[in-house]
């Protein structure tokens, strides 16, 4: 029997090329997403090690408050410059490096911020000599000019002054909280960083403008050591240790860093493997049906050879396994050719995603024993799951039948029991996606119904496919008769003639689509709704906010009302609120200036009524508060931890039900500090009528710039 397996395997190589380049394709997507899992995560704790090489102790200090008042960011540590000089004092220890941390974002030579979305990889810190007469720091390998060593001075690593266009010499604009600032750049350096890396930027400054900047004076944040050769690292930690306070300071051996870094970098890249490996089962699902497709016709071509088997002594156990055990090596042959091709996907996908910003680090491919182990077994487990119906079928061919003179095709089997359950699972998934199609709200529940909607629906159709092709086919048969003549009207009867093999063939086409054509609508709509919730409600034409999304200067609205063509500027300021246990955000702004930016529909109160103590809801928040005019409620700000009480006088505006409830939020913008201005919205004065030379509306081709912000058109 298994002989006959591996000739059956080579007699029929042409019908059996589609099933193996769906296995090879699966098991490619699989082996590519492993390979490359483990290679990126190497490539990362290699760079994560290379930047800890010199680090023997690690001292971390937790940042705290400069005064209980709420309205000071300011921070402090209670890791002193007295601490770091005994620190420096102790055996083994041959350099000690105090940092200071923070983000900078710059601004590019011809005003474009550089990575604003990502803010926090924009990072900032001290320049700092690996000895008190030195000018070198270890850390950061000089490439051209000299580390920073005054307050006007600063440097960059070497890929952030390329991007930006920047030389030694030149003036770097660039902000961190407040408004920008201007210094001389004296050099550029190399960095492995991962965050930098990835698309972040780096900027290095002398430590007392760093502490000035992002600290406090005589503070730092960290203080990494390294030791001399032959000290042991645990007792060197240990010695550390026993110098600081146990309050507000964590003091860890460079080796458990290593460790604790590489662990996180584990769990980030977790996802992205994760992700990939969805789309490598949806592409072995699809798999299934035309391996199950081809099978079944082999089988149906092979029945007077397997009646035969049968008639010279073949039991029908011995028939399934022959038809498994070809399947296997099918799968086998299938899987190792598609494990080479996922290693030529796997080193494409670096470069590709580099281009996209990635910055992944550069690395060997990794291949593990368990990533070449389950390529194979997912091929050939996919493969011999999807052939085992086929062989049960096989197995039921009665040994008369090779007494046969003719091939006959096989006795129609009634559908009466697959249409009823297709029937059950459709029925209900259509009723839910009708149901759905009424919601107005992206609740989690209400997206988990709607996806058990639509794998009910889906499911249903794969089912009852045999019973909708033959209307389709028909419909279909229609036109290719009238178009392609005897061609078209044997292709329609070829079609008919077994409406389970075209459904098989047919569906694993429609998973496709569906799939392809779901993430595309989804994808379209989700930036649609953004677009919409974005402006709705808002007659400015533009939109200035903070790019790391820690609120701008009260002043700035004064600034952008002051630039030519400005008709009204409006700060908007806004926090977290929960009232009644329904978490919303509450923003304020000046009543007289609102409605000359906004368009606000009010069916209880107005906006005249908004005062100290007095508040509007949209009609959204009301509803799910049980709130209307008149009423009183209490209120807690997530920031501040502080109840805000409103008298009954409050009035509730509620715009139309069309619109999203007001104030719309920008989607893509964490919730600022309580009582910082988030936001200016400005109309512009109208310009003296000219016709753009790009043929856009002179209504919205002006642009305006400001300081450590972004502008953005609405």
């Amino acid at each position: 029997m298994l002989r006959t397996a591996l000739r059956n395997v080579f007699a029929h190589t042409a019908r059996l090329l589609m099933t193996v380049l769906a296995v090879m394709l699966g098991v490619a997507f699989v082996s590519g997403t492993l390979v490359f899992g483990d290679s990126v995560g190497q490539a990362l704790r290699g760079a994560s090690a290379e930047n800890l090489r010199d680090v023997a102790v690690s001292v971390q200090a937790e940042p705290r408050p400069v005064s209980d008042d709420a309205a000071d960011d300011g921070r402090t540590t209670a890791l002193t410059g007295k601490l770091v000089d005994e620190i420096r004092s102790v055996p083994g220890v041959r350099a000690v490096h105090p940092g200071v941390k923070g983000t900078a974002t710059l601004a590019a030579e011809d005003g474009r911020p550089l990575n604003a979305d990502n803010s926090w990889q924009n990072l900032a810190t001290n320049y700092t000599p690996d000895s008190p007469h030195g000018e070198q720091d270890s850390r950061f390998p000089l490439v051209s000019g000299r580390g920073p060593s005054a307050a006007g001075e600063m440097a960059l690593d070497r890929r952030t002054a390329e991007e930006a266009g920047y030389h030694i010499g030149d003036t770097v604009r660039f902000a961190t909280d407040g408004p920008a600032l201007t210094k001389k750049l004296v050099g550029t350096v190399e960095t492995d960083d991962p965050r930098v890396t990835a698309g972040g930027t780096l900027a290095l400054f002398d430590t007392a403008t760093a502490q000035r900047l992002f600290l406090a004076p005589d503070r730092f944040d960290e203080v990494t050591v390294a030791s001399a050769p032959g000290t042991d690292e645990e007792r060197l930690t240990h010695r550390v240790r026993a110098l600081l306070p146990d309050d507000g300071i964590t003091v860890t051996s460079g080796t458990r860093l290593a460790d604790e870094q590489a662990e996180q970098i584990v769990k980030s890249t977790a996802w992205l493997t994760r992700l990939l490996l969805v789309f490598a089962g949806i592409a072995l699902f699809v798999g299934v049906f035309l391996i199950a497709n081809t099978f079944t016709m082999l089988i149906a071509q092979r029945s007077r050879e397997t009646a035969l088997l049968r008639a010279v002594g073949a039991a029908r156990r011995q028939v399934v396994r022959a038809v498994l055990a070809e399947a296997g090596i099918l799968g086998l042959i299938a899987s190792a050719a598609g494990f080479a091709l996922g290693l030529g996907i796997a080193a494409v996908l670096r470069p590709l995603l580099d281009v996209g910003g990635a910055g992944l680090p550069d690395g060997p491919l990794v291949i593990s024993p368990s990533t070449v182990a389950w390529s194979l077994a997912v091929g050939v487990g996919v493969t011999v799951l999807a052939a085992w119906l086929p062989s049960r079928k096989a197995a039921k061919i009665a040994p008369v039948e090779a007494l046969g003179s003719v091939d006959q095709a096989p006795p129609r089997r009634g559908m009466v029991l697959r249409n009823s359950v297709g029937g059950l699972l459709a029925v209900p998934g259509v009723l839910i996606m009708l149901y759905v199609s009424t919601l107005d709200d992206g609740a989690e529940t209400n997206l988990m119904i709607a996806m058990c909607g639509a794998v009910l629906t889906m499911t249903g159709l794969i089912v009852l496919a045999p019973l909708l092709s033959r209307p389709l086919i028909t419909l279909a048969g229609a036109l290719t008769t009238r178009l392609f003549g005897v061609s078209g009207k044997l292709a329609r009867e070829n079609a008919l003639r077994n409406p389970r093999r075209t459904a098989a063939t047919a569906s694993a086409l429609m998973i496709g689509l569906t799939l392809i054509t779901g993430m595309t609508v989804a994808g379209n709509s989700v930036r649609t709704a953004l677009e919409r919730e974005a402006v709705s409600g808002l007659t400015a034409d533009y939109q200035v906010s903070n790019a790391g999304y820690d609120g701008i200067e009260p002043a700035l609205g004064r600034k952008v009302a002051e630039v030519p063509g400005v008709a009204d500027a409006t700060p908007v300021a806004t926090a977290p609120l929960t009232a009644r246990g329904a978490d919303t955000t509450v923003t304020g702004a000046d009543p007289r200036q609102l409605g000359h930016v906004t368009a606000l529909h009010f069916s209880a109160g107005s906006l005249d009524a908004l005062g100290p103590g007095k508040v509007a809801l949209s009609d959204e928040l009301a509803r799910r508060t049980g709130l209307s005019t008149g009423d009183t409620f209490r209120g807690t700000s997530a920031s501040t931890t502080t109840a805000e009480n409103s008298p009954s006088s409050a009035s509730t505006g509620r715009p139309t039900p069309s619109r999203t409830p007001w104030p719309p939020r920008p989607t893509s913008c964490p919730t600022p500090k309580a009582g910082s201005s988030t936001a200016c919205w400005s109309r512009r004065r109208p310009a003296p009528t000219r016709a753009p030379s790009n043929g856009t509306s002179a209504r919205h081709s002006a642009t305006a710039r400001s300081s450590g912000c972004r502008t953005r058109s609405s």
